[in-house]
């Protein structure tokens, strides 16, 4: 191990940049941003998985929501509206959407495998290459993502 000698100055001025990073990291904030590109929802979450559950949790209206590309396998999204969303190549692997709202949504190459989807709104959801399975009880949601394979 070596030892570097600074001025109590130069001291100072590394324990100031280390205090002001330090402020930084702890004041960032998930966004969740809205289609046209406005903040929709801000959370001091780390990620955008904890920053969603937590705005459905607080009955936050996602519709128009961008949440293309996020991770939001296993999250729990029950009664979430999700209408008319950018869910294009999210991660929705396992996630809880019974009673979700995901009319019109893009959902284009989306993960819904093994996804709760038992009473959600599909209607006019576009589900080209999406990855999914149903239940033999989510009959009208399959319905649903077929009429959303010709959008």
């Amino acid at each position: 191990m070596k030892t570097i000698t600074i001025s109590d100055e130069d001291f100072e001025k590394v324990e100031q940049v280390l205090k002001s990073t330090k402020k930084e990291t702890e004041h960032k904030k998930t966004v969740i941003y809205k289609r046209d590109g406005t903040v929709l929802y801000e959370s001091d979450k780390e990620t955008v998985k904890e920053a969603v559950e937590e705005a459905v949790g607080n009955e936050v209206n996602l519709s128009y929501a961008n949440l293309s590309d996020a991770d939001l396998s296993g999250a729990d999204l029950s009664c979430a509206d999700l209408s008319n969303a950018n869910l294009s190549y999210a991660n929705l692997s396992y996630a809880n959407l019974s009673y979700a709202n995901l009319s019109g949504a893009n959902l284009y190459y989306a993960d819904l495998s093994h996804a709760d989807l038992s009473y959600a709104n599909l209607s006019y959801a576009k589900t080209q290459y999406c990855k999914v399975n149903f239940s033999s009880s989510e009959k009208k949601q399959a319905e649903q993502f077929i009429k959303g394979l010709d959008k």
